[in-house]
Order: structure tokens, then sequence, then C-alpha cells
């Protein structure tokens, strides 16, 4: 069977796969034959011992409870394929109890369909009726006794048919539940869709607005079961002794090869046989009538208590009912109500949002233009206190310059010297250049008073200092100063204080090695 990529996709490829078989249980029972319109259904009992004869009607074009569709063209193509097929319990193949000898086709009415009729002239509804035997002799008490309880089953009524049959394709049967029309929807690539709406692959038999099935294609009946349990009211089993009874001549059973019953008996005995068993029948069914009369009593008086308890409870119902209403009309009340209240504060708060976004944005707008007020008149500030700063930068600079150059001419330094010296040094600290200068003085001073002393007892010794001189100040020329200030913090300061330190002690070391003395 082909299975379709959506079929595959909805999980139901092993489903489908599993399924290319199915059993439709039908109904056994005894025939009433002044009642019944198809009583030519009825059949002879052949004089074998071994044998039962049975005949039943096999399946019906049809919409079954497991909605599986039997179309009429597909049950007529298949009509003989029943024949010769195994009959067992159940639908156990390791219980076969006899076979099919023979069937034929029948409308609704009981009237045989010739075999040369048009596909097209085919009633909608038609039956396919089987002849065939159930085997009754067996060399163990245990299938004898199964054969015989069967056919007790059978002849009290209460055992079933039920068919089987292989198909390899099927479409999809649909029927409008507001209009009742049916159509049939070929199976394809694009319909293979609704495959898992149909009860037989797990759905619920319905997709939108429509009953689904499914119409069979392909079909071989391969036998029947006897089963308890019922799913085609029309399909029958026909009732021995009753056919016995009845005696009825059937051409189209003997050519088959099914014989007629007692064909000596002529039609004055077989009227009598009838007149006897239908007076026989009318005694049991008026006896029975006066049975189900006085239980119909007894059910009508049962039917009025259980209506007056059904009426009482129908009163209480309506009064809950009413009363539910009530409380629903209430509830909806005030669900409008707080529906209603609740549209106007979000209306409301709506109006109040809109109106506080205006004014944040509003107001966002003025604060932005005063940032930008703000951010000028900020850089403007800067811009004069770098100017001032750099101003004062200036001042404080010229200031020590001064200063310095007070205390260098304090020592008794030449003007030149002084501005030379100044240069130089000019970006070690105030510290520093202090202990230079009060170093420059002291020494001078001393220098002065032993090379006055010196030079006035010794000219040659006087004329070496004022060479000594000269060598001092290109000395000083020569001294190599950092032109970069360092300002920092932490680690970095006490850096700096340890390189001023430095510097201090190599200009003492300097000044005194160049004046012929020792530092201390």
């Amino acid at each position: 069977m082909i299975i379709y990529e959506q079929e595959n996709s909805d999980g139901l490829s092993e489903k489908i796969s599993g399924s290319f078989s199915i059993a439709y249980n039908s109904l056994l029972s005894p025939v009433d034959i002044e009642n019944n319109k198809s009583w030519n259904k009825i059949s002879a009992s052949f004089s074998d011992p071994d044998l039962y004869y049975v005949q039943s009607i096999l399946v019906s074009s049809s919409w079954n409870r497991n909605d599986d569709i039997f179309d009429k063209q597909e049950i007529w193509v298949a009509r003989k394929t029943p024949e010769d097929k195994p009959t067992n319990l159940e639908h156990d193949e390791n219980t076969i109890i006899g076979h099919i000898i023979s069937n034929w086709t029948i409308d609704d009415d009981g009237k045989l369909l010739p075999e040369n009729i048009n596909i097209e002239e085919l009633p909608n509804k038609f039956h396919i009726v089987t002849g065939s035997v159930i085997y009754k002799s067996y060399s163990t008490p245990e299938l004898r006794d199964r054969a015989s309880k069967l056919i007790a089953e059978i002849e009290q009524g209460t055992k079933y048919v039920s068919m089987e049959c292989y198909f390899n394709g099927f479409d999809y049967g649909l029927i409008d539940k507001v209009s009742g029309q049916y159509k049939i929807l070929a199976r394809n690539n694009d319909t293979a869709y609704l495959t898992k709406y149909l009860r037989a692959y797990g759905g619920q038999g319905e997709h939108d607005n429509y009953k689904i099935g499914r119409v069979l294609r392909n079909i071989t009946f391969s036998g029947k079961g006897f089963v308890d349990k019922p799913a085609n009211p029309d399909s029958i089993i026909f009732h021995k002794e009753i056919i016995t009874k009845a005696n009825i001549k059937n051409e189209h059973l003997s050519n088959l090869g099914v014989s007629d019953i007692n064909p000596t008996i002529n039609a004055d005995m077989e009227k009598n046989i009838m007149n006897e068993n239908l007076e026989k029948e009318v005694a049991d069914i008026n006896k029975k009538l006066d049975t189900v009369s006085a239980s119909c009593a007894d059910q009508v008086e049962q039917a009025r208590s259980l209506a007056s308890e059904l009426q009482q409870s129908n009163q209480q119902l309506e009064a809950a009912m009413k009363e539910k209403d009530e409380m629903l009309k209430k509830e909806k009340t005030k669900s409008e109500e707080l529906q209603s209240a609740f549209e106007t504060t979000l209306s409301e708060k709506t109006v109040e949002f809109e109106e506080a976004a205006k004014k944040w944005k509003e107001e966002k707008a003025v604060m932005e233009e005063d940032m930008k007020k703000v951010k000028s008149e900020l850089d403007s500030a800067m811009e004069a206190i770098s100017a001032y700063k750099m101003k004062e930068e200036e001042m404080a600079k010229k200031d020590k310059m001064l200063k310095r150059k007070a205390s260098l001419a304090e020592a008794g330094l030449e003007d030149d010297v002084i501005a030379s010296t100044l240069e130089k040094f000019e970006n070690i600290d105030d510290e520093a250049f202090e202990v230079m200068a009060s170093l420059f003085v002291s020494m001078a001073a001393k220098t002065k008073k032993e090379e006055k002393a010196m030079m006035n007892n010794n000219p040659k010794l006087k004329k070496m200092m004022a060479s000594e001189e000269t060598e001092l100040e290109t000395a000083l020329d020569t001294v190599e100063t950092d032109d970069t200030v360092s300002i920092s913090v932490g680690n970095d300061e006490l850096e700096a204080e340890s390189s001023q330190a430095s510097i201090r002690a190599e200009l003492v070391e300097f000044v005194s090695a160049r004046l012929g003395k020792t530092s201390k």
C-alpha cells in the first residue's frame, strides 16, 4: 500500500502498513419467514450428517460503525472472492471450523441481483450472501463439543458473523454534517493530511464540518469468523430449523450446488406443514404476548414512577438553572461595571500619561538648553582659570629667580656668573638652591679672607687663586642639569626627594673640590 509523505510526517506509517486487513462483525439471528422480505435467502439443509450448513450475509455496501466504507462498485467486483475461504472462531486461524462453499448478491428487499447487471444499475445498498459448512465429525470429544456448542449458539440466535478481508488502498468518504451530502475524495499526496482524522488510525472520524470515513479499495474477502459481538445489523445467519420447516425452494441455490429440502414433498404437504407450524408459532406468539403484556404493565408502572421522579428532578433542575441564570446575570452586570470602570480609568491614566510625557519633553528641552549654556560658561571659566594659572606660574617663576639672584649676588658672584648659574640650575628645588647659595656665601667669605691673607703674603698664590676662580666659573658652566621638573605623589615623591638630595651632595662635593676643601 502506498504511504504518502504527509502520512509519514503524521506518524501513521506503521499503522497504515499494519492495517491492510480488517474484520467486520455481523449479526446472526433466526429469520421470521412471514415478515422478512428476503426469505429467499434461506438455505436448504444437506443430508450429509458430518456437515452443518448455514447461510449468512457476509457484507453490505454501507458505511459501518468503524467508519469503514464498503463502496458498492468495490463490493460488486469482489463478490466472488469469499468462495472456498475458511471460517473460524473469533478470527483465530488455529480454530478453523469449516469453509465457504458459495456466494451470491441480493438487494435490500432480498431479490437476487443478476450477474450481468451494469455497475451503474446497482442499488446503493446490496448484500453478499455466503453459504458455508461447519464440520461436525471429529475424532476427539473436545472438537465435537466445540462444533455442537457453536451450532447450538447459532440456532439460539446468540452468534454473529464477522467478515475478513484484505485491501491495498483507500480513499476518503465525506458527509457534510449540515446538508448530509456524501462524496468521495481521492487519497493522494495533496489529500494525505486527512488520514490522521480517520478512526482506523486514531482520529475522531471528523474534520471541519465533515464526518470522514475510509473507502476501501481493491478488496479481497479472505473468510469469516463466528463471533460474539455484532457490528452489521443487516448481516444475519439463517436458522437451519426454520429453513427445514419452511422447505423453501431456490433455483439459484441449486445452481450453486445447494439442493432443495425434501424435493419429494408435494405442494399440499408443504401447505399442511406450513399451516401446522404457523398455528404452533401463533400459539407461541400469543403466549409470549400475554407474558409481555404482564411485563409491560409492570414496566408501565415503573415508567410512570420513573417519569414522576424525572419530573421532580426536572423541576429541581429548572429551579437550580434559574438560580444559576440569575447569578450569572449578576456576575455579568458586575463584570460589565468593572470593565467600564477599568476602561474609564485607563482612558484617564492615558491622558495623564500623555500630558506628563509632553511636559517632560518640554522640560527636557529646556534642561538641555540650560546645560549647553552652563557648558559654554564652564568652558570660558576653564579657559580663564588656565590663563590665570599660567600667568601666576610665570610670576612665581620670576619671583623665584629674583630671590635666587639676590642670594647669589649676596655670595659675591659676578652678574654674568649669576646669570649663568640661574640658567643652569633653574629646575632644582628651592631648598637645594638655598643650600648651594649658602655654601657659596660661606665658602666665598672664608676663601676671600684666606686668599686675602695669603695673597698679601704671597703674590704667586694671589695669581694662582685668580686662575682658580676662572676655572670654577668654567666648571659651573659645564654642570649638566635636568630641564624638567618631576611632579609626582607616593613613591614618585620619595624618588624626587632622593634625587634632590643626591644633587645637593654632588654640588657640595663639587664646590668643595674646586675650592680645595674636603666635605665632611
